[in-house]
């Protein structure tokens, strides 16, 4: 018996239905979400790497893609439940199954890979999201605090909690150690005096620099001067076209998924 990797691949996208998935979906859109998903994933990795502010958490994607992972991971354990150990079988039995494992073993390392690289983006997201977090962290803080501030969708529950922990130690390591010994006037981490603000954020006005490619027929910045950085020009792009532009003018179209970062 010959392995077939046409087979072993068609076995393994014929995965069990996605939890959250009606009854009436059918394989192939289920398939497609699964595909549609991990691109999604795959840009917002790129997307929080490329731009040093905040951008807003994927809840309902993140949901999902945790959802699918658990999946796998069971029909990973599933599987390999089901390959017998070498010791307790005899000679005649390992000759018999030897070709079923080999197609079972592939299956597996098929799977574990797909689980591997999935696991990685996650993690590399979720990373990159606390290292940003965690530098500004007065700056982020205040805005989740602020219930008129666009800062509710910003970070997730976990990632609030996380943060309001982390600021909290660090406000204590520096009471004890400079802050405790200064005047009352002068123990303020968010004054303002003179004009210079002491919470310090990531570029205020997003004149940063990013490489943008449109995915739309053609978008068109609102060319509003009013915005933080914004050159005020009105700028066109076209599908496929790459554009190295202020983070400022390029934010409404890469929120909006009209634009991604490179």
């Amino acid at each position: 018996m010959e392995v077939d990797i046409s087979d072993i691949l068609d076995s393994v996208h014929s995965q069990p239905p996605h939890p959250d998935a009606s009854a009436t979906s059918t394989l192939a859109s289920l398939s497609w979400t699964a595909l549609a998903d991990h691109m999604a994933l795959t840009r917002c990795w790129t997307s929080e790497r490329s731009t040093p502010h905040l951008l807003p958490y994927p809840t309902q994607l993140l949901e999902r893609i945790q959802l699918r992972l658990r999946a796998q991971v069971e029909r990973v354990e599933e599987l390999a439940a089901g390959i017998p150990s070498k010791t307790t079988m005899t000679t005649a039995a390992t000759t018999t199954i030897g070709n079923a494992n080999a197609n079972l073993n592939l299956t597996l390392a098929i799977l574990q890979t797909d689980l591997s690289r999935t696991q990685f983006l996650l993690r590399s997201l979720l990373r990159a999201r606390l290292a940003k977090l965690t530098a500004y962290a007065s700056h982020y803080l205040s805005l989740l605090q602020s219930s008129s501030s666009p800062g509710a969708d910003l970070a997730s529950p976990a990632e609030a909690a996380f943060l309001t922990h982390h600021q909290a130690l660090l406000t204590r390591f520096y009471d004890d150690a400079v802050l405790g010994s200064l005047p009352v006037s002068l123990r303020g981490l968010q004054d303002t005096a003179g004009g210079v603000r002491m919470v310090e954020g990531p570029d205020p006005e997003g004149t940063g620099t990013v490489f943008v490619r449109c995915l739309v027929d053609e978008w068109e910045s609102s060319g509003d001067s009013s915005l933080r950085g914004g050159s005020g020009q009105r700028m066109s792009f076209r599908r496929g076209e790459v554009w190295v532009v202020r983070w400022a003018d390029a934010e409404e179209g890469v929120l909006s998924g009209d634009l991604e970062l490179l």
